[in-house]
């Protein structure tokens, strides 16, 4: 199929050739797979390219990467194009490709090249290359994790008034996640940005209100801050709000209400928060469920047949049924479902101690089948629980911890939680030795919960972000995943 363009300005011959051959029209072109066919003959890219030429083959290319009409998707051909127009000056072309082969969605990942791009295009002053490098530093995104380097270079572009990285900053200084905590450069740096209209600035801001993380409680500023964005067309603040009124169960009708403006705004996961209020009764008859699945389903969640096959498990207006339950976990994985594929791995590693037995080996094979379905880290995540299951003193307990030591960057809230249900002695044994680090623990690593561990837990939660379940009890999930996140 041949695609025609039309081209403003100048169009030097070498430049339309380019093209042509970008959109699969010449014989011996690139298919839409990428791939060469037969004959096809390398085109030389320009020498030299004036500015709007660079311009035009970083547009082209665009369009071909992700499938922008009038252009068919063509994700190598795309990427060909973005390369020249990079290698030519072009800034924006730089940041497109360098976050395209960080991310390795399009295209496997190639982290070295993807940072070299990026760093042609910070040197000329760009913000955003700097925030995405950034970013590929605090999380390890292919690359080895580099705090100081990732600060660095957040620092740097808000320093440059680049508003977007002022909030990730921002936030990471408030809430101490992965950099130190600095609440009062954080708040400044959120406060500059949501002040110039940063709607993510807003959300982090109102979010810390909201839930008093490293700020004072203030629901009504967290409000006013979720409304304000959401006049900018970002709802999430709003699912937010709406979701802490409805656990909190005073207002179901103003949390339906709230929930249902987020999800109309485009915030699919409002509907599936929806549907898990109404399945658990905090929002009147839980006939409601049905409704809101179905809008969740519409918005893409995978989430909701989690939700529904839990229903199914507890028997929540139906029969309980376990192997159901499995059955109709294994059937959303198989067309593709993440989300139900992990609960089934999680559920077949520790049972539900009602209808469900625990089978690590089933659990095992699950792992493997759906492999495909998760990412590196997520196969590994589930490798280390699978070695706490079958850890039964403290001896291999010190091998899982020392399992976990080697890949700190892996370390999230999910895995803690995980970790704590897959066998609560690793975690208490994993959380005790970091304790004892510290300088907050003095008793035995053994993995048990004596009054020694609770005091040091007691001190711990006087510096992690979990004070409802800290007041509740620390030996919560959260308080334990929080403190081995903490690392």
């Amino acid at each position: 199929m041949r695609v025609h363009h039309k081209f403003q300005g100048t169009a030097l011959a070498i430049l339309a050739a380019v093209i042509w051959t970008g959109s699969g029209g010449a014989p011996g072109a690139q298919t839409s797979e990428g791939a060469v066919a037969p004959g096809a003959e390398a085109v030389a890219a320009p020498v030299t390219l004036s500015a709007a030429e660079a311009a035009a083959l970083r547009e082209r290319g665009e369009g071909l990467l992700y499938g922008i009409a009038p252009a068919i998707k063509n994700v190598a051909a795309g990427v060909d194009l973005l390369d020249q127009a990079a290698q030519a000056g072009d800034v924006t072309a730089q940041e497109v490709l360098g976050k395209v082969l960080i991310d390795g969605y399009y295209l496997p990942a190639e982290p070295e090249r993807g940072l070299a791009l990026l760093e042609m295009a910070a040197a000329t002053g760009s913000g955003k290359a700097r925030l995405v490098m950034a970013q590929t530093y605090l999380w390890g995104l292919g690359v080895p994790v580099d705090t100081a380097r990732a600060q660095a270079l957040l620092q740097e572009a808000s320093d440059a008034g680049y508003t977007p990285a002022q909030a990730v900053l921002g936030e990471q200084l408030v809430g101490g996640w992965v950099l130190p905590r600095d609440i009062a450069a954080g708040q400044a740096l959120l406060e500059q940005a949501a002040g110039e209209g940063e709607v993510k600035a807003k959300l982090a801001l109102g979010s810390f209100h909201l839930y008093g993380i490293g700020l004072p409680k203030d629901t009504a500023r967290a409000l006013a801050l979720f409304e304000e964005a959401a006049e900018a067309g970002n709802g999430e603040g709003l699912a937010q709000y709406g979701e802490t009124l409805m656990w909190k169960n005073t207002d179901p009708a103003a949390a339906e209400a709230y929930l249902t403006r987020a999800g109309n705004m485009g915030v699919g996961a409002a509907w599936t928060i929806l549907a898990e209020g109404a399945m658990y009764g905090y929002l009147g008859p839980r006939r409601k469920f049905d409704a809101f699945a179905e809008k969740a389903r519409a918005a893409g969640s995978e989430r909701i047949e989690v939700l529904d096959a839990t229903r199914r498990m507890w028997g929540i207006s139906m029969r309980a049924n376990g192997p159901e339950t499995l059955w109709q976990l294994t059937q959303a994985a198989e067309a593709g479902n993440a989300e139900a594929a992990k609960f089934l791995i999680s559920l077949l590693r520790d049972g539900n101690r009602m209808n469900i037995r625990r089978d690590l080996d089933e659990a095992e094979l699950a792992l493997e089948h759906f492999i495909p379905l998760l990412s590196e880290r997520e196969i590994w995540q589930y490798q280390l629980t699978f070695s706490a299951k079958r850890a039964r003193y403290d001896t291999r307990y010190e091998e899982v911890a020392q399992l976990a030591a080697e890949h700190p960057e892996h370390m999230t809230t999910w895995l803690g939680k995980e970790l704590y249900q897959a066998n609560p002695n690793v975690a208490i044994y994993m959380a005790q030795k970091l304790l004892q680090r510290d300088g907050l623990y003095q008793g035995k690593l053994d993995g048990y919960v004596g009054p020694l561990t609770v005091k040091a837990l007691k001190k711990a939660c006087e510096t992690i972000d979990q004070p409802a379940a800290c007041r509740d009890s620390v030996l919560r999930p959260e308080v334990i995943a929080a403190v081995l996140v903490r690392g």
